[in-house]
């Protein structure tokens, strides 16, 4: 009996190193194809970043393709979720802090250099110290009452209050803040104590104009916070590339 299985042990040896051998290639080819999908989403996501820029957004964003695996998608130029993110966003006389925002439904044409969007939706936020510069640059007149810089802060609403020192005296002026257009919010002069109704027209009504939004997306509402204004973004049936 014990020579027997002595015998046998090393057929069933060999049995096995056929079967590990198959494993272990299965293994190192999963492992290459992971690699050339991560690989190939990386190189997807610099060049819709690259094209984002080029249609007019001031910077080059930060691009994520979700899903896995990601060459079936390429294969089907289906894309269902591609997130864009941007922070320090400047251009013109508003700076935009940060950008988040959502493609739902990327379809891509034959070509890979266009397509379609269904849908966009995202936030942008705008800090107090940037919506008072932005104040300032645009109403002049501020900048004469506000010789050490303009403070906002949340006064509820939708509104932001400042109090403003003059050379005699100090005044105080609460605003509120409103979608303008697409791409544009007001400044509204609701109220003021201690101001001479001389310099109320200068800063009564002040326009500002966003910086460009990636992918045709135009804001819907603004909302001011504790810690700054609040947009939503969105878009519908967007085309890009050519």
């Amino acid at each position: 009996m014990t020579a027997y299985a002595g015998y046998d042990r090393p057929a069933r040896l060999r049995r096995r190193h056929p079967l590990r051998t198959v494993v272990i290639v299965l293994v190192v080819l999963i492992g290459l194809l992971v690699a050339l999908d991560f690989g190939a989403r990386a190189v997807a996501e610099s060049k819709v970043a690259s094209q984002i820029q080029k249609q007019g957004f001031p910077k080059k964003p930060n691009v994520s393709i979700e899903g896995f695996p990601f060459l079936t998608q390429v294969i089907s130029r289906d894309f269902q979720d591609v997130q864009i993110s941007s922070g320090d966003v400047t251009e013109g006389p508003l700076e935009i802090s940060t950008i988040n925002a959502a493609m739902h439904g990327v379809h891509v044409n034959s070509s890979f250099n266009g397509g379609t969007v269904d849908s966009l939706n995202g936030s942008i936020t705008v800090t107090f110290a940037a919506l008072a510069n932005a104040m300032t640059s645009q109403a002049g007149v501020l900048g004469q009452l506000t010789g050490a810089g303009l403070t906002l802060t949340d006064a509820g609403n939708n509104e932001v209050k400042s109090t403003l020192d003059l050379l005699v005296t100090s005044g105080t002026a609460v605003w509120r803040v409103s979608r303008a257009d697409h791409n544009q919010i007001r400044v509204q002069l609701v109220s003021s104590s201690g101001l001479p109704s001389s310099l109320l027209s200068g800063i009564s009504s002040i326009p500002l104009q966003l910086p460009s939004l990636p992918m045709g997306l135009s804001i819907q509402s603004i909302s001011v916070t504790p810690s700054g204004l609040v947009g939503t973004v969105t878009g519908q049936n967007v085309s890009f590339g050519s």
